[in-house]
């Protein structure tokens, strides 16, 4: 993935109000894909797992007879088997296998064992005291755990902003401090977890016992009902970014620092034995929850949940009016893993460094359908004494006609902006990009004209045409996009032009055309330079 496609996914944030980003499967095709003949492909898929001793440590002298892998429930042939080894300073000497280490910073790591972490705030779920925590293990990872080579990006949600992304993956560190460094204990609004503990104290009343329906006061009743919108939108936009997270090669790391969806909103609450009505969770809630823990699994981001509920902080806990059940669902689901005590925040994050840098990545051949459903993994080692991280399962792809408007987006940015499209090989044309002075539309002409023939694939009444313009630090200075019917086109030949307004400087240009009805592109790409009025003669 190219820093083009980092630059176009900052951008897509803002447009489309910060619920999405991009995502990624592992697989990799062996046939290309129709979609209009829903052919039945070969797919080489991918899984990677971490694994650990009785004592928590990484276990890497695991061979592929020591695994056994479940897709849907049918044990799978492993035809894939590799492990990774990072130079880990706790653990390094305890392997026989080579550790990968740069000799210098200059050196270039190969993709998969660059590590990627984002370091998610979770400003909506959380509390002051917590939230100082998090910031102080953040800081902590940063100072003593990531190496050099490692990707590091900063998320947050909150109730009123939503999603936000910080600052994308990067390697420069110092950036990814400075953007935690300035968050304040004003960005955390509290946390739908008092509002429940509230709600049980008047549900598990003395009333109850003698069958008579407590009264909760309405403004309660409201603040609850606030608390499941609240956990709907939280699951919405993490499952957002969790189909976002496809298209990034590779594993990644989310260190979520939450105190979690309160498990009584998303499970329900056991009954006191005192009382005779069964309590249930939302299904709503619910529904939307496991939803999202599955597309974080599917998009290959293990969760590291870091619980950052005060323990000890009331005489009695409600443990289902806390997020602690939801949390080890969504860290389980995801291969991650959950943490209850923040305040030992040393030792968890170099356990992180150490179970992030050891992993083994098996493979299996699937049948693979276009329809869109999900499949559940299960990873086990045949013995004892072994704990498997893995995630749980991944969705199949579907036609472009199921896809939802970000969706469409996203397959837009990874077919305008990556040299190998995750679902496609574009057809590649030439473009025209040119200074056009004094033009009252636009001193930036783009201009393309394609034998017709060459694109008989993305043919349709439906066309879109979008063109972008990136300056020299890739950021998107100009965008326009129009629809049009193909077959109203000349027999022999298609012709664009469109002109945009951009200051003095280097741009690289792209026109995306795209079949609104099957998702088929084409994709043309120039270089220009734009001049200073004063350097035109």
């Amino acid at each position: 993935m190219n820093k083009s496609l980092f630059s176009f996914l900052w951008v897509l944030f803002f447009v489309i109000s910060t619920t999405g980003l991009i995502a990624f499967d592992s697989s990799y095709r062996i046939k290309s894909q129709n979609e209009l003949q829903h052919e039945v492909t070969v797919t080489l898929k991918l899984i990677q797992v971490y694994v650990t001793d009785d004592d928590g440590n990484p276990a890497m002298d695991l061979g592929i007879d020591d695994f056994e892998i479940y897709d849907n429930n049918k044990r799978m042939k492993l035809t894939e088997f590799e492990k990774y080894t990072l130079a880990l300073p706790s653990y390094e000497k305890k392997f026989e296998e080579p550790i990968v280490e740069p000799e210098s910073e200059e050196e270039v790591v190969p993709e998969k064992m660059t590590r990627k972490f984002f370091l998610f705030f979770d400003f909506a779920n959380n509390n002051a005291t917590g939230f100082k925590k998090s910031k102080e293990a953040a800081l902590h990872f940063i100072d003593t755990q990531i190496k050099s080579t490692d990707e590091v990006g900063v998320l947050s949600y909150s109730s009123m902003r939503s999603l936000v992304l910080h600052e994308y993956l990067t390697t420069d560190h110092e950036k990814i401090r400075e953007v935690v460094e300035g968050f304040g204990v004003k960005e955390v609004l509290g946390r739908a977890e008092n509002v429940e503990a509230r709600y049980w104290s008047y549900e598990d009343s003395p009333y109850a016992s003698y069958g008579k329906e407590f009264e909760i006061p309405g403004l309660l009743e409201l603040d609850r009902r606030v608390s499941k919108n609240q956990a709907i939108s939280y699951s919405l936009n993490l499952s957002e970014l969790g189909k976002a997270l496809r298209y990034i090669p590779g594993q990644k790391h989310i260190l979520l620092f939450s105190s979690g969806i309160a498990s009584s909103l998303v499970y329900g609450h056991s009954p006191p034995l005192r009382s005779y009505r069964q309590w249930f969770g939302d299904t709503t809630v619910r529904n939307r929850y496991e939803n999202m823990m599955k597309e974080l699994a599917a998009s290959n981001s293990p969760v590291f949940a870091l619980d950052t509920e005060e323990l000890g902080s009331a005489v009695m806990r409600d443990e289902e009016a806390t997020g602690q059940r939801s949390l080890k669902k969504l860290a389980n689901t995801t291969g991650g893993k959950y943490y209850d005590n923040l305040h030992n925040y040393e030792e968890i994050m170099e356990e992180i460094q150490t179970l992030t840098g050891s992993y083994y990545v098996l493979g299996y051949y699937i049948d693979e359908k276009w329809d869109g459903k999900y499949h559940n993994v299960k990873v086990e080692v045949k013995k004892k004494g072994y704990k498997v991280h893995a995630q749980g399962g991944y969705y199949n792809p579907k036609s472009f006609t199921k896809y939802s408007k970000l969706e469409k987006q996203i397959h837009l940015v990874d077919l305008a902006l990556t040299e190998r499209p995750l679902f496609q090989d574009p057809v590649r044309f030439p473009l025209e990009a040119s200074h056009s002075p004094g033009e009252e539309k636009g001193n930036l002409s783009l201009v393309l004209q394609i034998p017709i023939e060459k694109l008989e694939e993305i043919s349709g009444e439906k066309i879109e045409i979008i063109s972008l313009v990136f300056d020299k630090n890739e950021d998107i200075v100009a965008f326009d996009r129009i629809e049009k019917d193909f077959t109203k086109f000349p027999d022999d030949e298609f012709q664009y032009s469109c002109y945009l307004s951009v200051p003095p400087g280097e741009y690289k240009c792209r026109i995306v055309i795209r079949n609104m009805e099957t998702g088929r592109g084409a994709v043309g790409s120039a270089s220009v330079i734009i001049p200073e009025e004063s350097d035109i003669k």
